[in-house]
């Protein structure tokens, strides 16, 4: 942990963290003193929600990994774009369940894909960003 967060300290900018993996240690990454985590939302398990609570009440941003990062054609890929709101409503859930106020839910995620766009078409990647931009709009329009 001191090692990372004099690693972070020495970038001298903001730090955001990313893992792809489950069990993401998101108590560890705001204490070495990330400003966001960035994950894949799909694979969190109960064990981590009073670490994720515990992180945005800090005021850690979380980047919630949500929208399939390849198109439905890839052979690798999860199931293809669902509504915006649909995309999001495990976050919605996940911060009701946490009691976190509905208000600061635009404030405190950033909707992603759920990792890199590397294997994605790039009208596919592009399909996806503009997607995530909608679900985030959803986040703030309607919190609750």
């Amino acid at each position: 942990e001191g090692a990372l967060r004099e690693v972070a300290a020495a970038a001298g900018v903001p730090v955001i963290a990313h893992s792809c993996a489950p069990a993401v240690p998101f108590g560890l990454l705001r204490r070495a003193g990330m400003v966001g985590i960035s994950f894949d939302a799909l694979l969190l398990t109960e064990g981590e929600y009073d670490a994720i609570g515990e992180a945005v009440e800090a005021g850690t941003v979380l980047f919630s990994g949500v929208v399939p990062a390849v198109d439905a054609a890839s052979s690798v890929a999860p199931a293809g774009l669902s509504e915006p709101a649909g995309s999001v409503s495990g976050v919605r859930s996940l911060w009701r369940r946490l009691g976190l106020p509905p208000g600061a839910l635009g404030e405190s995620v950033v909707v992603t894909p759920v990792c890199g766009l590397a294997g994605a078409s790039p009208a596919y990647a592009r399909r996806a960003l503009a997607h995530c931009v909608k679900a985030a709009r959803t986040l703030v329009d309607n919190p609750e």
